[in-house]
């Protein structure tokens, strides 16, 4: 008994084994393990460890069959129950060959993240910066080739919170170079940290620029003469002096709606956002019906800073884009990041500021909503809530 007690308390867990027939759909999978995840040379807790697997880590893996063990583990009080299953970490095809492969607890793998890995926060697709006054440009992209991870019956293997694999190149005006650029360049300009909504929401600022939902305009249809499209639709903001401005969804080539968000009761401004590859924002003055495009949907406290984020179908995680601003709010300096690991929400009620320089952002895991094998089924994202200082 002695001898058994000090297996227990070295190993820190216990086992029992039943057998089952698992139900599994995909050859790739995530390391959910939140302090990392041994990878072993042997399948049990005796294998040496060849390397610990950082959470999120995409692994190709060998699945359980309807023969093998089940097992059940004590971790930290809790009782899990998995298989010793084979693993690889997911890697180009071109680099299978001497790719470390081992064994790991399937308790400790899933399809997906709740959460997003704090290492991942800075990766990036392609990021650009230019100064107004100067007219100086840098941009900063990966050249990215998911097609290098294809390489089993499935096409869900893209490791999307490690850097890119492949070349990457830098610009600086209208001089290109291929050079390596660190995934953490964004760290010169921003801070990004996870954190808690009920202890930032405290800490929410009014701005000059802060939305009110209180008139909500009616949708009307447009003539079938103009367009065949039953969802696009026109609608009219009353002005100070007595008029009234339409605003009319676009039925061209492209057709989008117009979509209103809310009225800026300081500055006597009505905010709308033409929703086609991207939002495009517009003031529309309240006094003379003027439409001001390029408008900037959320400016900080001191109106030195401003933010817009949103997704776009044709390319995944997060786009955001900074401006700093002038007296006249007009833009000194930008800053446009296409993140890589996460996802924010386009919504301006789900953004809000807590300083002149932070703002709160809602997001979620990438993988989410990456949606590329033909089984997958829709999950609910697991949002959370990112501070994004300027620095």
């Amino acid at each position: 008994m002695r001898i058994l007690l000090t297996v227990l308390l070295f190993l820190n867990y216990a086992f029992a084994k039943a057998y089952t027939t698992p139900s599994y759909d995909k050859e790739c999978i995530y390391v959910i393990a939140k302090n990392g995840l041994n990878m072993r040379n042997a399948a049990g807790p005796h294998g040496n460890i060849i390397e610990k697997l950082p959470y999120g880590t995409k692994l190709d893996w060998s699945p359980p069959g309807s023969n093998d063990v089940k097992e059940y583990v004590v971790d930290d009080g809790k009782k899990l129950e998995g298989y010793w299953v084979k693993v690889w970490r997911s890697v180009p095809y071109e680099e299978l060959k001497g790719n470390a492969e081992g064994y790991v607890f399937s308790a400790y793998l899933d399809y997906h993240l709740k959460e997003i890995p704090e290492r991942s926060l800075y990766l990036y697709n392609h990021f650009s910066i230019q100064e107004e006054e100067s007219q100086t440009y840098f941009e900063s992209s990966y050249h990215i080739d998911k097609d290098t991870y294809n390489y089993s019956a499935y096409i869900d293997c893209y490791p999307w919170y490690d850097e890119h694999h492949g070349y990457h190149t830098a610009r600086t005006n209208s001089d290109e170079s291929y050079i390596s650029q660190p995934a953490d360049t964004l760290q010169n300009f921003i801070k990004l940290e996870l954190v808690e909504y009920n202890k930032v929401i405290k800490e929410k600022k009014k701005t000059d620029f802060d939305l009110d939902y209180g008139f909500q305009p009616n949708l009307l249809s447009i003539e079938k003469s103009e367009t065949e499209f039953d969802f696009l639709k026109r609608y009219y903001l009353p002005l100070k002096n007595g008029d009234s401005v339409e605003v009319k969804a676009h039925t061209g080539e492209f057709p989008h709606n117009v979509e209103y968000m809310g009225e800026l009761k300081k500055q006597n401004k009505y905010l709308i956002a033409a929703d086609f590859e991207g939002l495009e924002y517009a003031w529309i003055d309240q006094y003379t019906g003027e439409r001001i495009n390029g408008a900037i949907p959320n400016i900080s406290p001191d109106n030195k800073y401003g933010v817009s984020h949103e997704v776009v179908y044709y390319e995944q995680g997060a786009q955001i884009a900074i401006s700093w601003l002038d007296a006249d709010l007009k833009t000194t300096k930008s800053l446009y990041v296409n993140f890589q690991s996460w996802v924010v929400s386009s919504s301006l009620n789900d953004s809000f500021w807590i300083s002149d320089n932070e703002i709160i952002l809602m997001v979620h895991p990438i993988d989410n909503t990456v949606q590329e094998v033909d089984m997958d089924e829709p999950i609910q994202p697991q949002w959370q809530y990112l501070k994004l200082t300027i620095l």
